[in-house]
């Protein structure tokens, strides 16, 4: 099942990537099949996804839960900056059903600049499991550069998937530091998912055991 999973539904962060210190920042945040650019009714989301947990990690690495409500389909979410520099909103959640004994858990990431200068927010022992983290300076250009972490550690080899708007997919690897580098040749709306599949990862959710892990990274793109 989890490699069916692969280019299915994942929970993603949509939110404008400047924002403006004492100003609200607007976040919404959706469970979509990529491939056919639709998100679900919240009401059809799987297992308790919508028990998610909306994080902001601020630019002295300070993290806070964020209050979400709940639409038609996406959940909606605001903070107010209280000063420049980088910001990073992060999801992890593992649904409490496995499937054919697998556990899924979905990450899900977006960055915030207010102000023209930020250092990236560094991952923590307080991070999901599998992290996209962007190069802050570049997420209004056309090349985009991550740095993928699993459990920690910046990470080689994690294969992600880049969704281009044409409908085309593009499959990318981070190299050996752990680097991930993906070019918007096209005009508008991108997602990038990673996965990982550990196929001998037992443990149990709230809910049930299982044997095995899938985990996905989420972060939407754009070229204007």
């Amino acid at each position: 099942m989890a490699a069916g999973w692969a280019h299915a539904h994942a929970l993603y962060i949509d939110t404008n990537t400047e924002g403006t210190s004492g100003k609200i920042h607007e976040v919404k945040i959706y469970y979509s099949e990529f491939a056919e650019r639709k998100a679900e009714k919240v009401t059809d989301w799987y297992s308790n996804v919508a028990d998610f947990e909306l994080w902001l990690v601020q630019p002295s690495g300070k993290r806070t839960k964020l209050s979400t409500t709940a639409h038609n389909n996406h959940y909606s979410a605001n903070f107010t900056p209280e000063k420049n520099g980088a910001y990073r909103l992060e999801i992890s959640h593992v649904a409490e059903d496995p499937g054919d004994g697998t556990a899924y858990q979905f990450n899900a990431f977006a960055p915030v600049m207010v102000g023209k200068k930020g250092k990236m927010i560094p991952v923590t022992t307080e991070s999901p499991e599998l992290v996209l983290a962007e190069e802050i300076q570049n997420i209004n250009s056309s090349k985009r550069i991550f740095k993928t972490y699993f459990k920690g550690t910046q990470k080689e080899g994690i294969t992600a998937t880049l969704f281009l708007p044409s409908g085309e997919t593009k499959e990318v690897k981070s190299n050996s530091e752990g680097i991930l580098e993906v070019e918007l040749d096209e005009k508008g709306i991108y997602f990038l998912e990673a996965t990982t599949y550990h196929e001998d990862e037992s443990g149990k959710t709230k809910k049930a055991p299982y044997k095995s892990v899938w985990r996905c990274a989420t972060q939407k793109l754009e070229r204007l």
